[in-house]
């Protein structure tokens, strides 16, 4: 008899059930978007590309999401093989192959639910609200606009098994190592940020490998498209502001110059009004992504970042779904560009404004909060982490002024990082912040200009317990950058 149990996943990472309310209404808001699975015989089993098939830790490390919950659905007498037969039979006879995927009736959910009573004949599937989910949201006013986003939100892409060509060899299965490039991101059109960082290929034991992990990372994007059409359909646009904006839908538009002030100067002004500044955050997260084919946009992006900046200093951002949008603005912007005019002072130091900015960020990552196991607190310490990551990155980049030793003097800027980081670090219960944090601590300790002096401070501070990371026992990605970071000091 092998055990059976459903893996059950949350693809808006948390910012389902408020977004969900102000977009569909509170009678419709939800408080997950499900992603379900099988996990049995050392595997797990899902419909994307068809039925597909992989260890669960591949599954979760190539898409940078993790279970919410993992419940028991029982013992079966069905054999690994038999099992595999029924799949590769759902599979040919259509109706769970490639091409089947249908929103309501044939999804990862229901496949779950058919493999659970059919497949291995167990006497219970999975909860009955998780099916109900599509319904629920395709019966609210907004149900039409939603249904192209709850089908982008499919995990259908980046499959790394297939069971049509990998069934037969079954037994002898071993999980392949993850692939050293980003991991897919979450399918959450608000931050579809990656939750963890991607393994290197090279090795797991970072004993003696240095600090791969950390190496490897690039900035923390958002970048998704998925809620073009539905923030155009909340704004009151003009048609031809409306033909403009639509292209933020399409990553390989070759913008004008012309074009991309145009859609700053207008976004800054949708900005101004309530209602609508959370649909305007959400479309100039892509905008500051976007490059123009001819000359150079930073005059008008620069007024953007500080334009959503003052936003957040002036407290002018109330509801925490908007604050979050707006760190992931800036991290975006911040992460794929220079850092804009507005954060240097006349004497090229930081700005006043730049410094309360990342002061600002260290206070929305606090875990010490009331309610901070809610959904949208950890939405919120989640984007303002990754800000302070991406920030990192540009703070401690290559320059020309010395300092290859490591012993530069840290700026106030990194220094305000460093600590806040490692401030309260030990209560964060997020591992997406918790992981966020250690690889900005790491961005900032293996600095070639400042790790030394870095180093110093935070042996000084003693606000790390390295013994004791060093000490345990790490399986998670995300644990192991911790490692690294502890392996710097």
């Amino acid at each position: 008899m092998t055990e059976v149990h459903v893996a059950i996943y949350d693809l808006s990472n948390g910012m389902a059930k408020g977004l969900s309310a102000q977009f569909l209404g509170p009678q419709h808001a939800i408080d997950i978007i499900p992603h379900t699975a099988i996990v049995a015989f050392g595997k797990e089993y899902f419909f994307g590309q068809g039925i597909e098939w992989c260890h669960p830790q591949e599954f979760r490390m190539t898409r940078g999401i993790h279970p919410i919950d993992i419940q028991s659905l029982g013992h079966t007498s069905c054999s690994q093989s038999e099992f595999e037969a029924w799949c590769r039979m759902q599979g040919q006879n259509g109706r769970f192959s490639a091409t089947s995927y249908d929103l309501l009736s044939r999804n990862c959910n229901n496949f779950t639910e058919e493999a659970a009573r059919e497949g291995l004949r167990l006497g219970r599937g999975i909860p009955s609200w998780i099916l109900e989910v599509p319904q629920r949201f395709l019966s609210s006013p907004l149900g039409t606009m939603v249904r192209p986003m709850l089908e982008q939100m499919q995990l259908t892409n980046s499959a790394p098994t297939d069971v049509s060509h990998q069934m037969n060899d079954a037994q002898s299965y071993t999980p392949s190592a993850t692939p050293a490039v980003a991991a897919a991101a979450a399918a959450n059109p608000w931050a579809d940020i990656p939750e963890t960082p991607p393994a290197p290929k090279e090795s797991n034991d970072t004993s003696s490998a240095g600090t791969p992990f950390l190496d490897k990372q690039t900035a923390l994007l958002s970048t998704d498209t998925g809620v073009v059409k539905i923030c155009l359909d909340r704004l009151n646009t003009a048609s031809d502001q409306r033909e403009i904006l639509s292209k933020l839908g399409d990553a390989k538009y070759a913008w004008a110059h012309a074009e991309l002030q145009s859609v700053h100067q207008m976004l800054r002004l949708f900005m101004n009004e309530t209602k609508q500044i959370s649909f305007a955050l959400m479309l100039l997260r892509l905008v500051v992504l976007r490059e123009p084919s001819t000359a150079n946009i930073d005059k008008e992006e620069s007024q953007s970042t500080e334009f959503v900046a003052d936003l957040l200093l002036q407290n002018k951002l109330q509801s925490m779904s908007n604050r979050s949008m707006a760190w992931c603005v800036l991290s975006n912007a911040f992460g794929s560009k220079q850092l804009p005019s507005w954060t240097s002072s006349e004497d090229n130091n930081q700005s006043e404004k730049f410094l309360q900015l990342i002061d600002r960020a260290v206070i929305d990552c606090d875990p010490s909060v009331a309610d901070a196991s809610t959904p949208t607190q950890k939405a919120l310490r989640q984007s303002a982490s990754a800000f302070l990551y991406n920030t990192s990155r540009q703070l401690t980049a290559e320059t020309n002024n010395g300092g290859a030793d490591g012993n530069s003097e840290l700026n106030e800027a990194i220094m305000s990082i460093l600590i806040g980081c490692l401030e309260n670090l030990g209560e964060e219960n997020d591992s997406t912040s918790i992981n966020r944090r250690y690889m900005c601590i790491g961005q900032i300790l293996k600095s070639r200009e400042f790790g030394q002096t870095a180093v110093g401070l935070t042996k000084d501070l003693g606000m790390l317990d390295v013994d004791m990371i060093q000490s345990a026992s790490y399986d998670h990605i995300g644990d192991k950058v911790a490692k690294e970071v502890a392996s710097l000091l």
